[in-house]
């Protein structure tokens, strides 16, 4: 099955769930599943009990040469050789890839062999203790149903084509009584539809705790894939499409605590809208949210190729951290950052700084062995910014990378 479920198998599942009491097959693709997921427990279970019968079939020879005295010459060889030379080379043959598409049909029909070939035994004799190897027929079938638990409608091909041998066998012994044959009919055929019915019960619960599993499996998926989608909307600001406050508080405490072990720096760029509120009230609240949505869009193609995280802070700020950064790298990628905001052209008569939209940005850089705790970071950024705000707007201001402090 595949990880994601195809619409197909959705509909299959759903169709199987709903098919009739007396329906086996699932739809093809589920059935395909079904075959490919119970395959190996199928082929194990094969060559496990068809040895153990191979042995069992082979000591009830010890019964023929008393109970069928005047017909062991002509079966003997049967019973000890061939038979159980066909049986041993079907088990031989389960690991030859080629034949395992067809491995089920070869399995019923050397266990059906065996079946007729039991019944032949006993139509060769004429005596009295024959009538009992109707027992031994009885046992076969039930042990390809229940032993071999070969599929339910290859057991009915076999069951069919046993007791159409059986009644054909016992029609021509006229040596018994009609009776007796009858009974002996009666009581292999009643025990052999039991059996089908059982088998046919066995295999339906098989493939329905099959279907629930899938079922199960769909559901997982489902919830996990639900799950996912709302880890991306819990942290992802609902207007920008840059992350939220929440989730860069927690890249900011992985990102702090990775540095260590990367013993590189990391930047943090505190961008601040310069004179949003003049523009807000000036040109509506839409034009507001439209120009942070712009600004976001340059945050978030400068983040990619830097692998960094951009996020929205709050109302007009942003920021962007950095790992594997340093000082001149930062500079130079927000200077670049500026540029852009700058060049989107978007009026703002109400500034005063420029005509245009710009952003003011603060720059904060920590070593690797920083003694200090991740919100040191944000606090730096943030008086920064306040400086490069202080001093005219659209400008960057770094302020000195912290270098570590003594334990």
């Amino acid at each position: 099955m595949t990880e994601k479920t195809s619409p197909q198998l959705e509909q299959e599942l759903a169709a199987a769930d709903r098919q009739p009491w007396y329906q086996l097959a699932f739809p093809p693709l589920l059935e395909q599943g079904y075959q490919l997921a119970t395959g190996e427990q199928r082929l194990r279970r094969y060559r496990l009990f068809g040895a153990v019968g191979i042995v069992v079939f082979m000591l009830y020879g010890l019964v023929d040469k008393f109970y069928l005295a005047d017909a062991y010459d002509r079966i003997w060889i049967w019973r000890w050789l061939i038979l159980p030379g066909m049986g041993a080379a079907a088990i031989i043959g389960s690991y030859w890839a080629p034949l395992r598409r067809c491995y089920e049909l070869l399995v019923v029909s050397v266990s059906t062999c065996c079946v007729l070939a039991l019944t032949w035994f006993f139509s060769l004799s004429h005596m009295p203790t024959a009538q009992h190897y109707y027992g031994g027929v009885m046992l076969c079938l039930v042990f390809i149903m229940f032993g071999l638990r070969i599929p339910f409608r290859l057991a009915c091909y076999s069951c069919f084509i046993s007791m159409s041998y059986l009644g054909w066998v016992l029609l021509g012994w006229h040596f018994l009584d009609e009776a007796i044959r009858s009974l002996i009919f009666i009581l292999v055929i009643s025990s052999v539809l039991l059996g089908l019915l059982g088998l046919f019960q066995l295999e339906k619960e098989a493939r329905r705790s099959y279907l629930l599993a899938q079922a199960l499996q769909r559901d997982h998926r489902q919830l996990q894939q639900g799950f996912k989608q709302l880890q991306q909307i819990s942290s992802i600001d609902g207007l920008t499409g840059l992350f939220n406050r929440r989730y860069f508080d927690q890249q900011l405490h992985k990102v702090w605590d990775a540095r260590l072990h990367n013993k590189a720096g990391i930047a943090l760029l505190f961008v601040d809208v310069d004179y949003f509120k003049k523009y807000n009230d000036s040109q509506g609240h839409q034009m507001g949210d439209d120009a942070l949505i712009r600004v976001a869009q340059v945050i978030g193609r400068h983040a990619q190729p830097a692998h960094g995280c951009a996020a929205r802070y709050g109302g007009e700020e942003f920021v962007l951290l950095l790992a594997n950064c340093s000082v001149g790298q930062a500079t130079r990628l927000a200077e670049q950052l500026r540029q852009d905001v700058e060049a989107l052209g978007l009026p703002h008569p109400s500034s005063l700084c420029s005509q245009v939209v710009t952003i003011s940005i603060g720059i904060a850089v920590a070593h690797a062995s920083i003694n200090q705790k991740p919100d040191w970071l944000v606090s730096t950024a943030d008086a920064a910014v306040y400086q490069a705000k202080k001093h005219g707007r659209n400008r960057i201001v770094t302020m000195h990378s912290c270098q570590p402090l003594p334990n």
